[in-house]
């Protein structure tokens, strides 16, 4: 019974360490060398060496015998593919937008760009006494709202001009933005900053906090943001949400495929 146990317990560590490997690859643009991946995972070379054959063997990933150097293979694409294809923003994001809701306390939405705007796909209210009235199916302005202004600025250019065109800049409150050019200013922060505030721009007494999520290829596919009034959203709770609404969005494009790339060495 010993030795199934420690033969169980060797062959997890094994897989393991396997995945270790694809990992340090998949975050890589480059192809890398066994010293490389050694240098990256910090496992031994040895057991690099054994993963890395194996991989190869099994069509995982393909050896450039001239540089040395290892890169993903057929099965590796086949299995990315077959995996992508079963991934739907909505059914994924779901469960991170359950803990976030459950994190804040405050309403979630998930949105999509639809058209000139917004379109709400998700959305788990605040069991708090005061809530929003939006409902799945509702539209969001593209200029004055969280999820707009982030879906709007992460756009190809082309793109973002092409809505900005079209955008009819409804003044909702005092702190909306009617400009086209104060309006690219602020997306320019958005983007530099990686989420989008709405303070009161699409209604007096709420504020939001809204973050991007990125499919596998990196492209802007939805939004998150969490709302609630005002007078719950002071600065500091802004602050907080931020960095909380930004760590679910994260989550949510990793489990859609999307990995940032790390710098060469």
């Amino acid at each position: 019974m010993n030795s199934t146990a420690d033969g169980d317990r060797y062959s997890i560590r094994a897989v393991d360490r396997a995945i270790d490997v694809i990992q340090c690859l998949a975050e890589r643009e480059e192809a890398l060398t066994a010293d490389e991946i050694t240098a990256a995972t910090g496992l031994p070379k040895s057991t690099v060496f054994r993963v890395l054959a194996t991989l190869v063997g099994r069509g995982f990933l393909e050896r450039d015998n001239d540089r040395q150097t290892f890169s993903f293979g057929t099965l590796a694409l086949l299995v990315g593919m077959r995996a992508l294809g079963n991934l739907d923003v909505q059914r994924v994001a779901r469960p991170f937008i359950e803990q976030l809701t459950d994190t804040t306390g405050e309403t979630v939405h998930l949105s999509v760009l639809n058209e000139q705007s917004a379109l709400c796909i998700d959305k788990i209210d605040s069991k708090r006494s005061v809530r929003m009235s939006s409902f799945v199916g509702f539209r969001d302005p593209l200029h004055c709202s969280g999820v707009g202004k982030t879906l709007l600025a992460f756009q190809d250019e082309d793109v973002r001009e092409a809505l900005i065109a079209r955008i009819g800049f409804e003044k909702h409150t005092e702190r909306t933005i009617t400009e086209p050019e104060a309006l690219r200013a602020h997306l320019r922060e958005i983007v530099a900053q990686g989420y989008a505030v709405d303070r009161e721009e699409i209604e007096e007494g709420l504020s939001c906090v809204a973050a991007p999520i990125r499919d596998h290829t990196g492209k802007v596919i939805a939004a998150i943001s969490n709302s609630g009034p005002t007078y719950r959203l002071d600065d500091a709770a802004i602050r907080d949400l931020i960095q909380i609404v930004l760590t679910h969005a994260n989550r949510i494009s990793t489990a859609l495929g999307y990995l940032p790339r790390k710098p060469a060495a």
